[in-house]
């Protein structure tokens, strides 16, 4: 099954009825005094989520039909108006007549293909080596082998709960444009380290690998490790465990460790330390560049061209506008 081919939530137009593939995400039977009981569903489209409810049903009646937690039904919604926002509403649900339907296809990934970005990105890294004269060896080598050591959880990972980039994949497709972002303006100020830049935009992140549990369907959670530690804290300690027995220059192995630690920007953004060297703040500034893009290409899954945002969207200064062509 493919979702590019069916309408989604934010197409589907108020007045009319639409059926199609949905992922059965979570459904709860409510019952309220005097009142017949109702189901309310969590479907997946492939792209976003919708609360949606059911009359003149019951959790019994779905369960003979095979309808549960992660099935494939064919759902047939009225698309109508609540509270003058648009509200779906169950009318028919059956189970998914396209036998090869599952829910994988519904997850939420990223939109490049994960090997080749990781690929990709150890190309970079490796492509920055500076051992100083062979005098140490590379942070790079640091770099590549620990990417390398972590290869299915960093390219699985999402890169946050909320926000931007909270999809499988997030981790990877995140880092790889930062890295790539990294090597350019390495090329334009040629003063920077373009070794420490692209190795911090490779492990800026390393940490949420272990912050957050990525689940099936591409949302995730906080782990109690994330909980008690974060990301930026995981991602320092790292590197300076791998360092302490290897040939490396500590002096380049402390502004690495420092690029992880303040590439927040500020410390009420949850920055441990703010940038101190030029490194750190281009880090910082590719790493906001990244999310803020990464937000906008989520609204514009939902708006149309010449539109603007109901609303303003959560991480953003204002309302999004599409440009018309």
């Amino acid at each position: 099954m493919n979702k590019n081919d069916y309408i989604r939530f934010s197409q589907a137009q108020i007045g009319t009825e639409l059926t199609r593939p949905l992922l059965v995400l979570s459904l709860e039977e409510v019952k309220k005094d005097g009142k017949k009981p109702f189901v309310r569903f969590t479907f997946s489209d492939g792209f976003s989520q919708e609360n949606i409810v059911m009359f003149d049903t019951d959790l019994e009646k779905l369960c003979k039909m095979g309808i549960e937690k992660y099935t494939v039904a064919d759902v047939t919604l009225k698309v109508q108006t609540f509270n003058n926002s648009k509200s779906f509403l169950v009318s028919d649900i059956h189970i998914c007549s396209d036998s090869t339907a599952s829910a994988d296809d519904f997850a939420r990934s990223a939109p490049l293909d994960r090997q080749k970005m990781f690929e990709e990105i150890i190309e970079l890294v490796r492509s920055s080596a500076d051992d100083l004269g062979e005098t140490v060896t590379p942070i790079a080598k640091l770099t590549e082998d620990l990417l390398t050591d972590n290869h299915d959880k960093f390219i699985r990972s999402t890169a946050a709960v909320g926000m931007h980039h909270n999809f499988i994949g997030g981790l990877v497709y995140h880092t790889y444009r930062m890295v790539k972002s990294a090597d350019a303006l390495s090329g334009v100020y040629t003063n920077l380290d373009r070794e420490l830049l692209i190795c911090g935009a490779a492990l800026h992140d390393i940490g949420k690998m272990w912050e957050y549990n990525t689940h099936k369907m591409g949302d995730a959670d906080y782990s109690s490790t994330g909980v008690l530690f974060g990301h930026l804290h995981m991602g320092a300690a790292l590197i300076k465990r791998t360092a302490e027995n290897g040939n490396y220059s500590m002096e380049k192995v402390k502004l690495l460790t420092h690029m992880i630690l303040s590439h927040h920007g500020r410390q009420e953004w949850g920055a441990v330390v703010p940038p101190a060297i030029p490194e750190a703040f281009v880090l910082h500034f590719i790493d906001n560049i990244d999310a803020r893009v990464n937000m906008c290409e989520k609204e514009y899954e939902n708006l149309a061209p010449g539109e603007i945002t109901d609303k303003k969207p959560l991480g953003l200064e204002g309302r999004l506008y599409r440009a018309k062509y």
